[in-house]
């Protein structure tokens, strides 16, 4: 591929779902975006398939089982709210996502997201109480930002200039979804509510090892006899800036458009300095000597 040939949509679209090692974080954003065009641009069309087809309504969840799993696709109508689910789902997913990796994030978040809407079933059954439909990424989101605040508790965020260490983060996440849930349907379904959370938890805690599930600092931990020392090859960390000076928190968002802009620069510049795979490489030191 040379770098000065023109770039197709297929190609752009290619490199941004790509760019950054989070693909699986950006296609469910994306289809959150396609869902809430589609509702806004055609109500009358869209949102009795969305209804009827992806939203989990527990009247109908035994007829379309799939909603267990499509509900987190659904965003219909503008609010702050969405903008602040979107934009922390990319910050907590796209961290999870570069950490573990593609296939081990996207399972992990199908999970708790069936949990999630499995527990509301199952509470609404037991209490017999009529559960209201679930759409968007909130429950979710909420087991994704515990996981992370789990793997890094110690890890300070920043909130409205207040800073919050992860552990007192996840803790508040909790909260908050208990009394919502709370407040709407009961205690006790409030306690439901939080099946996601619990499942996000005990996979960190009891599933896999600190190291192994993928904390930023450790490396990954491999088996070794007694006279085998293993050196893990050094992992490039999503928290560093751009020159690797320092560590770059995942909600430092100035810092992480700057870093954005400084790459398209030098991508830019790669760009029109008309280098291509396809010109002769340099000879070696030796070979030139003897020319």
């Amino acid at each position: 591929m040379r770098y000065n040939s023109p770039m197709t949509p297929g190609d752009s679209l290619r490199d941004f779902f790509l760019k950054g090692g989070i693909p699986v974080t950006l296609t469910l954003l994306g289809l959150n975006v396609l869902t809430f065009l589609a509702a806004f641009l055609s109500p009358q069309v869209a949102l009795p398939f969305l209804a009827t087809e992806m939203v989990f309504d527990s009247a109908n969840a035994l007829h379309a089982p799939w909603t267990f799993l499509t509900y987190p696709l659904v965003s219909v109508g503008f609010s702050l709210w969405l903008i602040i689910t979107l934009v922390f789902f990319w910050l907590s997913g796209g961290s999870l996502e570069r950490s573990w990796g593609s296939g081990r994030f996207a399972a992990f978040f199908f999970a708790v997201t069936a949990v999630s809407a499995a527990s509301l079933f199952l509470g609404g059954i037991l209490l017999h109480q009529q559960i209201p439909p679930l759409n968007d990424l909130f429950l979710p989101l909420t087991a994704l930002i515990v996981a992370f605040c789990m793997i890094n508790p110690n890890e300070t965020l920043t909130f409205y200039f207040f800073p919050i260490q992860a552990r007192w983060v996840a803790l508040i996440v909790t909260a908050w979804v208990y009394f919502q849930y709370g407040t709407m349907l009961g205690s006790v379904l409030g306690l439901f509510a939080c099946g996601g959370i619990l499942a996000a938890f005990l996979y960190v805690r009891f599933g896999r090892s600190w190291a192994d599930i993928g904390s930023y600092a450790g490396p990954r931990r491999a088996p070794r006899g007694p006279d085998l020392r293993v050196y893990p090859a050094a992992r490039p960390s999503s928290r560093t800036t751009l020159d690797g000076s320092r560590r770059r928190s995942p909600f430092d968002l100035a810092g992480r458009w700057k870093d954005w802009q400084e790459r398209r620069r030098l991508e830019k510049l790669l760009r029109n300095s008309g280098f291509s795979d396809s010109e002769p490489r340099w000879r070696d030191d030796e070979e030139r000597r003897r020319r």
